[in-house]
């Protein structure tokens, strides 16, 4: 995993990790424009509201290494922390220039 100086961390919105999404403003107006969405832009519309439904998180996942962690059973490799670490580090160094 690299680490990004220039990463800026939006809020999130629940638990599960998704990102809090903008509020759209109602702007109330005279003049009114007559809008038709394709039916590739409506299938777009509906896979963007099942994705919405998925979770970022897996919990399975989560409850399984902290059952591995608390029983004492997680292993760490330290020498794939440190080439990590050494790595962002260079990476970092490399863009400054």
């Amino acid at each position: 995993m690299k680490i990004d100086p220039g990463l800026t961390i939006a809020p999130l919105a629940s638990s599960e990790g998704r990102l809090a999404q903008p509020q759209a403003k109602q702007i109330v107006s005279s003049d009114q424009t007559d809008v038709r969405l394709s039916a590739r832009a409506s299938e777009l519309a509906q896979m963007e509201s099942q994705l919405a439904s998925i979770p970022m998180v897996d919990r399975a996942r989560v409850e399984s290494i902290k059952e591995t962690i608390a029983s004492g059973q997680y292993a760490i490799n330290s020498g794939n922390i440190a080439s990590g670490l050494l790595e962002s580090v260079k990476d970092m160094l490399n863009a400054a220039r």
